[in-house]
């Protein structure tokens, strides 16, 4: 059988399977990704509904979006090129790019 789940969960999936043996392993494993696809085309579907009636507005969102995204950009540079393990790179990460945010809000 094609094992998506290994690919996309991991180690994860290894667990899955020491702990529930190989066909049922396999079936919770792609069974997790089938939620998650499905809470991902559900949100998006959703997602005027979503923005209308959660209280956040777009500008919210840009600005959880570029923080996101630097601190996935700080992580990968922490874990990479600095050779941080993952743990303190996503802590550090975090920070850094909670700092930065609040220099160019509060700093202008």
């Amino acid at each position: 059988m094609f094992d998506l789940a290994s690919i996309m969960l991991g180690t994860f999936q290894g667990e899955l399977v020491s702990v529930f043996g190989s066909s049922i392993g396999w079936f919770v494993g792609h069974a997790i990704l089938l939620a998650a696809l499905v809470a991902v085309v559900f949100g998006i579907r959703e997602r005027d509904h979503v923005i209308k009636h959660s209280g956040l507005g777009r500008s919210q969102a840009i600005d959880f979006g570029f923080f996101l995204l630097l601190t996935l950009s700080l992580f990968y540079f922490y874990s990479t090129v600095c050779g941080f393990a993952s743990g303190p790179s996503l802590v550090v990460g975090v920070v850094s790019a909670l700092f930065l945010r609040w220099m160019v809000t509060i700093l202008g």
